[in-house]
């Protein structure tokens, strides 16, 4: 298909055009798409902005050309505000280093040994918080509930550390708020200088303070332990502590207490509210699809319920996985963050992009484009399973592509479909005075707007 030719978009100045991209994040492509085709150039302020449509342009950006396109220094300086300068955070040699460097603590065995503590968090949280006696049932704040599993996850599998109820709620709340904050900062035309006050800067600076109170909490007492020649268990912040990159020198061959304090945060923001946001949208469809869902419950009984000896049976077990891959296609947990700067010029599409223009590329429309996805507001899951017509390459791609792909993929892979698997064995679940899930909402990354309370009854033991 032929792309028509962009056109350029005369907004005065560009803010009008920030103001409506962020009153309306997905609809303001999506009209765009219609009214423009599969590349839409826009004006915003001194920048060049293209909006990219079609599956293999996104792909060109991506992975063809990325040594011709960054991520947007605006844009990572906005979230290192945050969450420092680590492996999600930066670009270049910095970048390399540090992926090289954290790259064995995602390895396929590591994971494979995480699958006891992603079970026992699944297990216990709902022990606490979901009905144990056969029949009974309560209605659960399926978000809060999501987070808190995966908020388990994440701190075991860094720190090998158990949190404290009453940390969760406090740490959510910073995380949510920090969120919010850093979607504000993206639309604004200029970003302040850090010291100076700012809309939210006090609260920003608070719950930051809170997520760094407990991270620095976790790795001085790993220091104690280390000093007392305490035994430490091989979890990513003592695989970060042992890393050596051979590529570097001395005085770089190991991660510095910034990069090893940094890493943790982005590590424990990224690694547990995108899978926890997934989780919560494939519950949600579960609880509107009974039918798929007992299906799926079925599939997962016929699997032992040994987490260690089914993990790879689980996270490969086929309608489960064509479920959740369903649910991240209709809400792609992030997609706030897949845009590029071209550092030359660059041919794409039959265009010219040129040399510091900004490329976006918009996952929930590339999701939802009727040409790849038939009926793409209806939850399919056969889309996903074998034999389903082959989707154009990066028509999907909720983990993004290309070098920059998520790091903790495979991570959060097995880690969403041992939760999902070991809810729905011993759950049934449905919408609590509702017809329908909640809106989107996007922040960092795509939540309910509303609150979404499923009702979840024990069944039976399988």
């Amino acid at each position: 298909m032929t792309p028509r030719q962009a056109p350029v978009r005369p907004w005065p100045f560009g803010l009008p055009l920030l103001h409506a991209i962020r009153r309306d994040p997905l609809g303001f492509p999506a009209r765009l798409h219609a009214q423009h085709g599969d590349i839409a150039r826009l004006k915003v302020l001194s920048t060049d902005a293209y909006y990219l449509f079609r599956p293999e342009a996104a792909r060109q950006v991506l992975v063809n050309h990325h040594d011709d396109f960054a991520k947007d220094e605006r844009v990572l300086e906005i979230m290192q505000s945050v969450h420092g300068a680590n492996v999600i955070t930066t670009e270049g040699a910095l970048w390399e280093r540090q992926r090289r460097m954290l790259a064995p603590a995602f390895a396929p065995k590591r994971i494979v040994a995480c699958a006891t503590l992603m079970a026992a968090a699944a297990d216990e949280c709902a022990s606490r918080e979901l009905p144990a006696e056969v029949g009974a049932s309560t209605v659960v704040d399926v978000d809060g509930l999501t987070t808190r599993i995966t908020m388990d996850v994440i701190l075991r599998a860094l720190f090998s550390y158990r949190y404290q109820p009453t940390e969760a709620a406090a740490v959510s709340t910073a995380i949510r708020a920090l969120s919010r904050q850093l979607m504000r900062e993206f639309f604004w035309p200029l970003q302040p200088v850090a010291w100076l006050p700012y809309p939210g800067r006090a609260e920003k600076l608070r719950n930051l303070a809170v997520i760094h109170k407990l991270i620095r909490a976790r790795i001085e007492a790993r220091r104690r332990d280390a000093a007392n020649d305490a035994s430490t268990t091989e979890d990513i912040l003592g695989l970060m502590l042992a890393a050596r990159d051979e590529q570097a020198e001395a005085p770089q061959k190991a991660l510095s207490e910034t990069e090893i304090l940094d890493n943790c945060v982005g590590l424990f923001g990224a690694g547990h509210d995108t899978s926890a946001t997934a989780l919560t949208w494939w519950i949600g469809l579960m609880a509107m699809h009974p039918d798929i869902a007992t299906r799926v419950r079925d599939e997962v009984r016929s699997l032992p319920e040994d987490h260690v000896l089914a993990v790879k049976e689980i996270a490969e077990a086929k309608l489960l996985s064509a479920t959740i891959k369903e649910a991240m296609r209709l809400y792609p947990p992030s997609v706030a963050t897949f845009s590029r700067r071209a550092l030359r010029d660059v041919e794409l599409d039959g265009q010219t992009i040129g040399k510091g223009a900004l490329v976006i590329i918009p996952i929930w429309n590339l999701h939802h484009d009727e040409r790849w996805f038939p009926e793409p507001g209806a939850f399919r899951p056969e889309r996903f399973l074998p034999g389903a017509p082959a989707l154009p390459r990066s028509a999907f791609m909720p983990f993004g592509i290309g070098p920059h792909f998520c790091l903790g993929q495979q991570f959060a892979t097995v880690e969403m479909a041992l939760i999902a698997a070991r809810l729905i064995r011993h759950h049934d679940f449905s919408l609590d005075h509702r017809a329908a899930l909640p809106a989107p909402e996007v922040t960092l990354v795509l939540k309910p707007r509303e609150r979404l309370n499923v009702r979840f009854t024990r069944l039976e033991h399988a």
